[in-house]
């Protein structure tokens, strides 16, 4: 009996000390250690990689770089994307003092212009090991001749972010105006020359033309390796060691002679306002006051909404050759990435069909079944750009990381030579040009 009354008592005792347990009032948090914060708290709980991405983009050209993050980071929440925007000319300076300082975004956005800069500098790491390898990318995935602007000495280092080739506006109401015809596809240098003198209309006879034929960028170097490529010439060695016998070859003379005869001689283009003042300062096209405009696809949006504009537009005429040069844009993964793993599943989702499917509302999309499925391949103007694609030559800085110490200021200088002094000798002028560069060039090899 006693045995039995003292189970029972256990149990009643054992029941009180779990009925206290379960109305007892909870034991305080720890308190969280000096400095630490509840972002830190909540950190310590999920970490995520950061990856920063810098970009010389900036206003509403933010804006895809951030659609295309926001949906990476859904798809990835293990990866945390720091955009790091920095706008102005300023960019690729701040960009290659980081570099140097061990302190580069871990992608980088750079143009097709400075891809052998960055790649000589050590700023980037080749692409190719990502491309086949356990998360890899078909790079047939993209439209013609974008994936060669990211490559460098035989090796990959960038994937296209945006582009544009050239191609030539035209205003449908001053060539109805003025009953000419239209340009069309497969148009030469000499019809260009006719159109442009059939629309250079001068009704007062005051010497001051009312309509010009043809507006264009007087001292622009990149855009006029159009006219260069398309006269069949080129403008350095293909071993980036040799401007003399070529930027002073009689094809880039020939090229040279016609831009100017444009401006001088048949006088269907407005002077340069401005040497310094980007495109010479002329605002003729979208003012409604010149017939054609020489240009990239960049003004496209606005010129649609233009009222003094009813636009056409067609390919670049067909020089000796029919020829286009390409501006491209796209992102490359930094030599000092810290997780250069997660900087490839982004890049690889930001330059395939997900990016694209974004960048087809801001611009071009580099991915062919993106380009066919948004319709931009069937647009009476955008398919114009795309078509152009299969012209692009070769550029010039894509063989010497030291353009802008050599070739540029040489080229811009014979170009501004030709334009003021209209009776100088083409062959001298560009004999000194290569000359100039050429030495330029040595000194920078010679480092």
């Amino acid at each position: 009996m006693r045995k039995v009354l003292f189970n029972l008592l256990l149990v009643i005792i054992l029941l009180s000390l779990v009925l206290s347990a379960c109305t007892a009032v909870p034991a305080a948090a720890p308190a969280p250690a000096a400095g630490a914060t509840p972002a830190a708290t909540s950190a310590a709980k999920e970490t995520k990689t950061i990856i920063r991405v810098g970009t010389g983009d900036s206003g509403e050209g933010l804006n895809p770089h951030q659609q295309i993050i926001s949906q990476f980071e859904a798809a990835n929440p293990d990866i945390l994307v720091q955009l790091e925007a920095v706008a102005g000319n300023d960019y690729y300076a701040r960009l290659l003092t980081q570099v140097a300082a061990g302190a580069a975004p871990d992608l980088m956005q750079i143009g097709d212009d400075a891809v052998p800069q960055f790649v000589d500098a050590g700023a980037l790491v080749p692409l190719d090991s990502y491309l086949t390898g356990s998360d890899p990318l078909d790079l047939g995935i993209y439209l013609p001749n974008l994936v060669k602007p990211g490559e460098y000495q035989g090796k990959q280092y960038m994937l296209p972010k945006d582009f544009s080739p050239l191609a030539v506006y035209y205003n449908k109401k001053l060539f109805d105006q003025y009953k000419v015809p239209y340009p069309k596809d497969g148009w030469t240098w000499e019809d260009l020359l006719k159109t442009a003198q059939a629309l250079t209309i001068d009704a007062n006879k005051d010497g001051t033309p009312e309509v010009w034929g043809i507006q264009l960028t007087a001292n622009w170097t990149t855009g006029f390796e159009y006219w260069v490529s398309a006269a069949g010439g080129r403008l350095i060695s293909e071993d980036g060691k040799s401007f003399v016998g070529y930027m002073d070859s009689p094809e880039v003379q020939s090229a040279v002679q016609f831009f100017a005869d444009l401006y001088n001689k048949y006088k269907v283009a407005p002077p340069p306002a401005d040497f310094s003042q980007w495109a010479g300062g002329n605002p003729e096209f979208e003012n409604g006051k010149a017939a054609m405009r020489l240009f990239g696809r960049w003004p496209q949006a606005s010129y649609l909404k233009n009222p003094n504009l009813d636009l056409g537009i067609v390919g670049p005429p067909v020089g000796k050759v029919r020829a286009n040069v390409l501006f491209w844009g796209g992102f490359g993964i930094a030599a000092t990435a810290k997780n250069p793993q997660a900087a490839w599943r982004f890049l690889r989702f930001y330059s395939g069909e997900p990016g694209a499917q974004i960048w087809k509302d801001w611009a071009l999309p580099a991915v062919t079944t993106v380009a066919q499925s948004s319709g931009k391949s069937n647009d009476p103007i955008d398919a114009v750009w795309i078509a152009e694609l299969a012209n692009v030559k070769p550029r010039a800085y894509t063989f010497t990381p030291y353009w802008g110490q050599t070739a540029d200021p040489a080229l811009r200088t014979a170009l501004e030579t030709m334009l003021i002094k209209p009776d100088s000798n083409v062959a001298d002028v560009m004999k000194t040009a290569a000359a100039d560069a050429q030495k330029a060039l040595d000194e920078q090899l010679k480092k």
